[in-house]
């Protein structure tokens, strides 16, 4: 059976919650790198791909381009040792059976979607054993923004699977406005959750096609995508 249907998983307050982890471990990268207090707060942050965030806090404090890979290596390390002492991290309801459900079934592929560097977020999803279920994905690696990702993520999967999948047949499901307006932007259906950290208020306001508190009915977010 031909794979016919993406799924794409945003991550912080969708998949899983690590409270600001990604954050303190930026901050603590430039800190043991550059003594850099704050490298987050003190910088100037041209946009929200994590790839932006780099440039704009090397660009701040006068650090080589050169450098990147020295930074971005020695960030996986950090943030796999901040995720590994958060004791409070969590997988999001329904989210394995999603997964599972999903990964199993021989018509649809998981993928990520997110503002994160590809390395940031396996790490984050290797930290509570849900990695082996993505294979694809958008990530922060690029300038641009969130739908520029998907769309690099589409392209792959249609690479991938030699097909081109219809616009209906690929989901975002995301728990902020980004991810909604991004969906709008892609043409794709959008599915927001509010498990992260916008409220329903807001999110409904931006007209997704579906909305769920959370997704631990399963049964029925399941058939939102397969039927």
């Amino acid at each position: 059976m031909p794979v016919e249907k993406l799924i794409l998983w945003d991550i912080d307050g969708t998949l899983l919650h690590c409270g600001s982890d990604g954050r303190k471990a930026l901050n603590r990268t430039f800190l043991e790198l550059y003594g850099i207090e704050d490298a987050f707060g003190s910088s100037d942050i041209g946009g929200a791909m994590d790839s932006m965030i780099l440039d704009g806090i090397m660009k701040s404090h006068a650090i080589e381009k050169k450098e990147l890979p020295t930074v971005i290596e020695h960030y996986q390390k950090v943030l796999a040792d901040v995720l590994e002492k958060n004791e409070q991290k969590r997988v999001l309801p329904g989210i394995p059976s999603l997964l599972s459900a999903i990964d199993t079934n021989p018509s649809s592929e998981n993928a990520l979607l997110t503002s994160n560097l590809r390395i940031g977020a396996m790490t984050k999803l290797d930290s509570v054993g849900l990695g082996h279920y993505f294979k694809l994905g958008g990530f922060g690696d690029e300038a641009g923004e969130k739908w520029d990702a998907a769309h690099a993520c589409i392209r792959e999967a249609e690479e991938l699977y030699n097909t081109s999948f219809s616009k209906n047949h690929i989901y975002l499901i995301g728990d902020s406005i980004y991810d909604i307006l991004c969906a709008q932007k892609v043409g794709i259906t959008s599915i927001a959750v509010g498990t992260g950290w916008a409220d329903e208020e807001s999110l409904r306001a931006c007209n997704p096609d579906h909305y769920f508190t959370d997704l631990s009915d399963t049964d029925r977010v399941l058939r939102t995508i397969f039927t």
